[in-house]
């Protein structure tokens, strides 16, 4: 298992932003992230709306919550709970790509009074305590290396009563074989994390750190559409790849690998070694 440096995961998410412009559409939908599908989705598009619909209905998201964007990507999140609901947002991420694609996002969208936008580490951000009503977090604690740090930081971010909204992979909590392991490591390197904790482990580390009312819903069903488009997708991405390592031969580790994980991904899923869960919580 490789432990991946911050400089790692913004590298990570630099060289391969250019796939996500034409995989996930991201010029338009802001998104890096799993779609959620339900029965009146007729689109990759409306999934990822979706996914931001139902994370704000679970956060209890209102106008007067100042919310933080744990791993705000290009602020795809944030503008969409700006829009729609009107609140005041913080996003943050490693990487200062990241940070100007998200400042011009809000600009155009006409939201920049209610968004703003720097490149901090979520496990050590040096906010004030008690700065927030609401951490939100898609598909970004992955990237922790120590996913206690993470819950220790926003534990203290968060005003009394305040809430959390996470949508995340899990692994299972029964042991991998060796075959399991290769898998779901190929997986994991592929999109710079190094390991995944368990959901019994991660509820553990928010009753440590003060949280109580936790519910866990398991949206497995509601990404497999995404999961499944993401293994079509590297069957098409897997020989281009090939193409232009031969043209570019020091083409970067993750731009050159990035086609693995939606291809291990989906045999992971298929395998039951990973769940998709919502996570809400309060702290007391």
């Amino acid at each position: 298992m490789k432990n991946y440096t911050n400089q790692e995961i913004s590298d990570y998410y630099d060289q391969t932003e250019v796939h996500y412009r034409s995989a996930w559409d991201l010029e338009e939908s802001l998104a890096l992230h799993y779609g959620f599908w339900r029965k009146d989705t007729r689109s990759f598009r409306d999934s990822l709306r979706h996914m931001n619909e139902e994370m704000a209905k679970g956060g209890k998201i209102g106008p007067n919550d100042h919310v933080l964007d744990a791993g705000c990507g290009v602020g795809g999140s944030a503008v969409f709970l700006a829009k729609q609901v009107g609140c005041k947002v913080t996003g943050i991420t490693l990487s200062q790509m990241q940070v100007d694609s998200a400042i011009k996002n809000a600009a155009e969208h006409q939201l920049s009074h209610l968004l703003d936008f720097a490149a901090k580490d979520y496990t050590d951000t040096g906010y004030p305590d008690e700065s927030f009503d609401v951490i939100w977090a898609l598909e970004s604690v992955g990237h922790a290396p120590n996913k206690e740090d993470f819950v220790k930081e926003i534990s203290r971010l968060l005003k009394p009563g305040g809430r959390i909204i996470i949508g995340e992979y899990y692994k299972k909590a029964s042991p991998f074989t060796e075959k399991e392991k290769t898998i779901f490591q190929k997986w994991l390197n592929a999109w710079a994390i190094a390991d995944l904790p368990s959901l019994p482990e991660f509820r553990g580390y928010l009753e440590k750190h003060g949280f109580h009312n936790i519910d866990t819903p398991d949206i497995t069903p509601n990404i497999k559409k995404s999961s499944w488009r993401m293994f079509y997708g590297s069957w098409y991405l897997t020989p281009l790849s090939f193409l232009y390592r031969i043209y570019n031969p020091k083409v970067r580790y993750f731009a050159d690998n990035h086609h693995k994980g939606p291809y291990y991904q989906y045999h992971a899923l298929k395998k039951g070694l990973w769940k998709y869960h919502f996570v809400m919580a309060e702290k007391k």
